[in-house]
């Protein structure tokens, strides 16, 4: 008797079960509130989302953000290989974070450098680093003592050169170089057919000549132009800028410095902190800039070009939802957001990848901020 109860409940527990997975969605397509996927756009086997950057810290920590903010979304994600294009790889289902500034001196190094008119001639110092054409020396006698010493010779810079005591040099009127727009443009026709932006940062990334605060308190520099007749005996870094920014910058304000020098492993910034460059060319989002209480020049004729960061795929073979999810992350990339991104990234109070994504995210307003929260 015992045993024929047993098996009813047994029979009537597996009619119940076959009736509740009758009535019970499957999780996707019909069910909006299944984990970890958006209604009608993805699958258990569903390929998952590639985010490519370049090999800079902090692109990568940018891929990492984006693949935990598409999977908070539901959609499977994943970070690729570090890739020197990372544009190329757009396409499919990869998302490609692209840094236009850096692709532009890549891919088109003379459209980005533009035009640069002819100097006007003068008999004053060019910054060519040649001392004895420069300034209050020019107008003594021929045969002046070569070996005289100048009447007020100027101070050394902090790589021990004294910069050069001539005149400044007459500037002619030049077009300003590309803005975040005009880069975007510049570089759109290399994006893979059928691909498309589906996110820009809010933010963008000016090139900015940067200086010590005490060298450009001993020369009172605030502008680019300042720089005028100062640059024939000055380091500058990396060296690397020099083919595309070097002749606008000599040009357009009258600087052309006596030597360009490869970057330190630590980064340029810390060239100038240790008197290895008396000025370097960084993006004004770099947070060593603040952090070593450096001085940006100011630059209202943008001799120095800027450019922002895009997201680069295909929206239609991109998961339903899936380009809006990349592009709340690019939205929340102002200037304060895209400095947070490489301090985290590269600072001296870096996180691990994952924890910093999430950091960045909480911060970004992303991301709830978790119980116990630093």
């Amino acid at each position: 008797m015992r045993a024929q109860k047993a098996g009813g409940l047994i029979a009537a527990t597996a009619l119940a079960a076959g009736v509740l997975a009758g009535c019970t969605p499957t999780p996707g397509h019909d069910d909006p509130t299944a984990e970890g996927t958006p209604a009608a756009t993805t699958s258990p086997t569903q390929t998952p989302v590639s985010v490519i950057t370049g090999s800079r810290p902090e692109e990568q920590l940018l891929a990492v953000v984006l693949a935990r903010h598409l999977e908070n979304k539901g959609f499977p994600a994943a970070v690729g290989e570090p890739s020197a294009e990372p544009w190329g790889a757009a396409g499919e289902q990869q998302v490609a974070v692209v840094d236009t500034l850096a692709m532009a001196t890549q891919l088109v190094p003379d459209l980005l450098a533009g035009e640069v008119p002819t100097p006007s001639p003068s008999p004053a110092a060019s910054g060519s680093g040649t001392p004895s054409a420069a300034g209050p020396s020019s107008a003594v006698s021929a045969t002046a003592s070569p070996s005289a010493p100048p009447s007020d010779p100027a101070p050394a810079s902090p790589t021990g050169h004294p910069t050069a005591t001539g005149s400044p040099t007459p500037l002619p009127e030049g077009r300003p170089a590309a803005d975040a727009q005009g880069t975007t443009a510049m570089v759109s026709e290399y994006f893979p057919e059928d691909t498309e932006v589906i996110g820009a940062s809010s933010g963008t990334m000016r090139l900015q000549a940067v200086t010590t605060s005490a060298l450009s308190g001993l020369y009172e520099m605030e502008e680019l132009t300042d720089l005028n007749g100062l640059c024939d005996r000055m380091v500058f870094a990396p060296a690397s800028a020099a083919a595309v920014h070097g002749e606008r910058l000599d040009v357009l304000a009258g600087c052309e410095p006596a030597e360009w020098i490869e970057e330190g492993e630590a980064g340029a910034a810390v060239d100038l902190v240790t008197g290895r460059a008396d000025v370097a060319l960084l993006y004004g989002t770099d947070p060593a800039i603040p952090d070593h209480a450096l001085e940006p020049l100011g630059d209202a004729g943008r001799v120095l070009p800027e450019g922002r960061v895009l997201m680069v795929a295909e929206p239609d073979v991109l998961p339903q939802g899936a380009s809006d999810a990349v592009n709340e992350v690019a939205g929340k990339l102002n200037g304060e957001m895209l400095v947070e991104l490489q301090r985290l990234a590269t600072g001296p109070d870096r996180l691990p990848g994952e924890e910093a994504a999430q950091y960045w995210l909480v911060s970004a307003g992303l991301e709830e901020t978790p119980e116990n929260w630093f």
